[in-house]
């Protein structure tokens, strides 16, 4: 046993640590905005990070392109494809895979996109991973694509580590 004197610390939603989160995150605030530059540099931030005129980062998967966007009205952002051809397009067609915001109110979750991994060669399923409130653990789950849909159950690494055991 080691006499850490911050080991309350660990406990990350505990109700010691996230008073203490919150002083040291008001001095710093403090700090932040009693320099005269603040208000202007916090505008301009806020201006490019909320710009219509963002460039997408655009990926080819398979037969489309897709991209996660994040904007005012999807503060979780949208998983989204479009066709090459919607994509030459001066207004391209955007679909939405997966909204993760809307996902975060059904679940009531505060889940973060964390990426996907396709399964080959058609890409149609995958493996998403979504993690509550941006924490290193995240949750895995089978998605098809195609239907817009998680897999009911079907994969999970529990399940999956005991079949690779010999364990049902």
């Amino acid at each position: 046993m080691t006499d850490d004197p911050f080991l309350w610390l660990e406990e990350i939603e505990g109700l010691s640590a996230l008073a203490w989160v919150r002083a040291e995150n008001e001095k710093t605030l403090g700090v932040l905005q009693s320099d005269p530059r603040y208000r202007r540099f916090y505008e301009q931030a806020l201006s490019i990070l909320q710009s219509k005129d963002q460039i997408a980062d655009v990926r080819l998967e398979g037969r489309d392109l897709e991209s996660f966007w994040q904007d005012e009205n999807h503060v979780r952002g949208v998983w989204r494809r479009a066709t090459p051809e919607s994509d030459r397009c001066q207004d391209p067609k955007w679909e939405t895979i997966l909204d993760v915001d809307a996902l975060a109110v059904a679940e009531k979750r505060n889940w973060v996109f964390q990426g996907a991994n396709y399964l080959p060669p058609e890409d149609r399923l995958c493996l998403i991973s979504l993690s509550d409130g941006g924490k290193d653990a995240v949750s895995i789950r089978e998605f098809d694509r195609d239907a817009k849909t998680f897999v009911p159950r079907l994969f999970s690494p529990r399940r999956q580590a005991a079949r690779q055991l010999g364990r049902s």
